[in-house]
Parts: C-alpha cells; structure tokens; sequence
C-alpha cells in the first residue's frame, strides 16, 4: 500500500465508522453530508454505481476461478466512475469526494496490477479490501440530494 492512499483508507474507516448517529428513539439521524444535485445527475451516478457493482461481481467471480487476468480485466474500470460523472456535476463536488475517487481509481488499478503480476491470491485481496474502503468512505460520507420543490410557493 501507498502511504497516501493507506492514509486516505485509514482515514476513511475510522471516520466512516458510524454513519448514522442514534438518536434516543432508536431512530437514525442522517448526517452524511449531501451533494445537491438534479433528478438527471442523481440517475447518472446511481447507474454508474450499479455498473461498478457488476464489476464488483464480475472480479470476485474471476477470482473465485482463480482467474488472475479476468480479476484484471474486471478491476480497471472499476476505478472510473469519476470519471464518467458529468462535467457540471463535477465542478461542485467537495474536495474530498473527488480525492476518494481519484484514490478509489488509482486502488482497483493497482489491484489489477498485483493480479496480473503477483497472481496471488492474498495479495489480491488485501488489495481489494483497501479499494473497497473508498466505497465505504464515499457511502458513510456523503449522500446524492435532490432538492424536493414546493410547488405552493414561487
């Protein structure tokens, strides 16, 4: 693991540890923060999300052949949802959400490096483990919000 992104991970674990705090009714108070964004924007990333779940499956089934390349082939585009977010949405994201996908991407592109070079199964692992902190960081850290409309007020 790199330094930065091992801090990044560290970092994120430790602070996304409880994304919701109780409240004395035992319901959960939100407190992700939120990205605003519109109904088209939210669509968007939800998509792009759910393909980076498929890709999800399809590493871990790759690797449950033992299928070094496919693991491979499966975490490089992984990484990219950044990527794909559209430019207007990009520009008002916080710092920080854009620093855990450019880790999140440079992570699932070094797991498929030690897949294809190492072709051990720990190592790959370990690997996916750390990547997989940006998802949870990202998850427990912030929330897409699309602002409801009142529409008995101008």
């Amino acid at each position: 693991m790199h330094a930065k992104p091992f801090s990044i991970a560290l970092a994120l674990m430790l602070a996304g540890s409880t994304p919701l705090a109780a409240a004395d009714d035992y319901t959960a108070r939100e407190i992700r923060q939120p990205i605003v964004v519109t109904v088209k924007e939210r669509n968007q990333v939800l998509f792009e999300m759910r393909e980076l779940l498929h890709g999800l499956f399809n590493l871990h089934l790759a690797l449950s052949k033992q299928d070094f390349k496919g693991a491979a082939v499966a975490a490089r585009p992984i990484g990219a949802l950044l990527d794909k977010i559209p430019a207007s949405l990009r520009e008002r994201l916080p710092e920080e959400y854009v620093q855990i996908g450019i880790a999140m991407k440079e992570s699932f592109g070094q797991l498929a490096r030690v897949a294809e070079e190492k072709k051990d199964m720990s190592a790959v692992q370990a690997q996916l483990a750390e990547s997989m902190t940006y998802c949870s960081g990202c998850h427990d850290s912030y929330r897409f919000e699309v602002p409801t409309v009142n529409p008995g007020k101008k």
